[in-house]
């Protein structure tokens, strides 16, 4: 049958579903353009109900819930070799009469067709159910599609419950563990302090023992090289004292016994020089006993020099140590706080 384009017409508005109304992208096919511009036409005719059969308006229904409806329900559109080929399947209105309804959607969706693609157009209506008013009640299908849209919404409430709970205990993980590496960080400054104040005091003890050691180690050598001098002075006068002694009783026995002179100054010289030898090496001695002094309190002093660089070294390392601890607390907040902030 041939397209009478002459026939009379009657368009009216209607509302359309969604699936109709969303823009269509910017590369769709001559096909796509072709079916949406069929399902516009043939909802615009008195008496369609609406299109597709029960099963296509089942699951369109479903996937229109799911937010992945089709474009065109109840229109195919097949590119035959000289023509496009429309299949448009309807639900008519009681009382309207079918035929007549039929009729009118395959003029007016053949008309538009070859008007939107430039091409000639066969156009086959199916009419697939009367609607009247015993339909007017919810269908199986209707409330089907309510129970699946009633169980998405459901699941997507428990994932947001769900997502909220998350969120809540990742928070209240990243505070517990904030709490602690600030606990830990506290504590390892405590300490650190505590071992400072123990290494400082430990190289002052440690000083002022060296000081006091150098001091009395001084003030020992000093009185021994004291001590020696005077011995020697005491056995100078000694000897002075003895040569004089023997000098005297060498004159005495000179003039008593004059044989016996040249023997007298002979021991009083001996005696001279031995006293003369005795109060040599006491000097020594004395000198002797001054450098053992010097030397001992330059090793002392060298012993306590060491022990205070040895506590300074100890003072440095535990600064280190605190430095370290305290970088340390440092990056346990900051993970403590990437942990806490859900965008991180």
């Amino acid at each position: 049958m041939q397209n009478a384009t002459h026939a009379r017409t009657h368009v009216i508005d209607v509302e359309l579903p969604a699936s109709l109304t969303e823009p269509l992208p910017d590369d769709a096919s001559t096909l796509t353009i072709a079916a949406r511009t069929a399902a516009v036409t043939a909802l615009g005719v008195d008496g369609v109900h609406h299109l597709g059969s029960l099963v296509e308006r089942a699951a369109d229904q479903v996937r229109s819930r799911l937010g992945r409806a089709g474009s065109a329900l109840g229109v195919t559109v097949d590119d035959a070799d000289t023509a496009l080929d429309v299949r448009v399947s309807l639900v008519v209105e009681y009382p309207q009469p079918v035929t007549a309804v039929a009729e009118e959607v395959r003029l007016q969706v053949a008309r538009a067709v070859e008007e939107t693609a430039q091409r000639p157009a066969h156009v086959e209506v199916h009419v697939t159910d009367v609607h009247g008013p015993f339909d007017d009640e919810p269908s199986v299908i209707d409330r089907a599609s309510d129970a699946v849209k009633d169980a998405t919404d459901q699941v997507r409430a428990t994932a947001a419950d769900a997502g909220d709970q998350v969120r809540a205990a990742s928070s209240y993980a990243a505070d517990r563990v904030r709490a602690a590496s600030s606990d830990a960080a506290d504590r390892v400054r405590s300490t650190a302090s505590d071992v400072s104040d123990q290494v400082r005091e430990t190289a002052g003890r440690a000083h002022t023992a060296g000081t006091e050691a150098l001091q009395r180690a001084s003030e020992t050598a000093a009185a021994a090289a004291d001590s020696a001098q005077a011995t020697a002075r005491h056995a100078r006068d000694a000897t002075v004292d003895a040569t004089a002694t023997a000098a005297t009783r060498a004159s005495d026995a000179t003039t008593t016994a004059g044989a016996h002179t040249a023997d007298a100054a002979d021991a009083a010289d001996g005696t001279q020089r031995a006293a003369a030898d005795v109060a040599e090496r006491a000097a020594e001695a004395a000198d002797a006993a001054r450098d053992a002094a010097v030397s001992a309190a330059d090793q002392v002093h060298e012993v306590v020099e060491a022990e205070a660089a040895e506590a300074e070294r100890a003072e440095e390392s535990v600064d280190a140590d605190v430095e370290h601890a305290t970088d340390a607390a440092d990056e346990a907040r900051a993970a403590a706080d990437d942990a806490r902030d859900p965008r991180a």
